[in-house]
């Protein structure tokens, strides 16, 4: 039989609660990439100059880079949305075990390890982010011990 617990009501507020802070951060991160005309003339000179890319107006490159940035922001944002539903439907109907402790931590690790591989260090918002990640990934070891000290009991 595997061991199950409910999930506490305490851990479900921090995980929801870190979870909103972690896509509020990064929506305030990428809104302010998306209205910095200096980061777009970065990416403009840093993009690759291709035949296609200089028939380009201006417009069009920023249009480009408008979705670029929209498109980031929904890969950083699906993880904690996915989290934090499925947190309330543990809460509310099922029970925590062991897998659903290792998925998470696992998906967690990997999605901040995919942010910051293509990110520039010095946005506050990417740090406090980060620190989120950290966050509910020990929310997330502390549930895997509630399970283990259930066992030995």
């Amino acid at each position: 039989m595997r061991e199950s617990i409910e999930m506490p009501k305490k851990i479900f507020y921090l995980i929801v609660g870190i979870c909103s802070a972690i896509i509020m951060l990064t929506s305030i991160d990428i809104i302010l990439r998306a209205k910095d005309t200096e980061l777009f003339n970065m990416w403009l000179a840093n993009t690759n100059s291709s035949q296609e890319f200089l028939m380009k107006t201006t417009e069009e490159l920023f249009s480009e880079y408008l979705q670029m940035n929209i498109s980031i922001f929904m890969v950083r944002a699906v993880t904690p949305m996915a989290i934090a539903i499925h947190a309330y439907f543990t809460f509310t109907k099922l029970r925590v075990n062991k897998l659903y402790v290792v998925l998470w931590s696992l998906i967690s690790i990997g999605t901040f390890l995919l942010t910051s591989l293509g990110e520039q260090f010095y946005s506050i918002f990417f740090i406090m982010s980060g620190i989120c990640y950290f966050g509910l990934i020990a929310i997330m070891s502390y549930l895997g011990k509630c399970i283990y000290n259930l066992r030995s009991i």
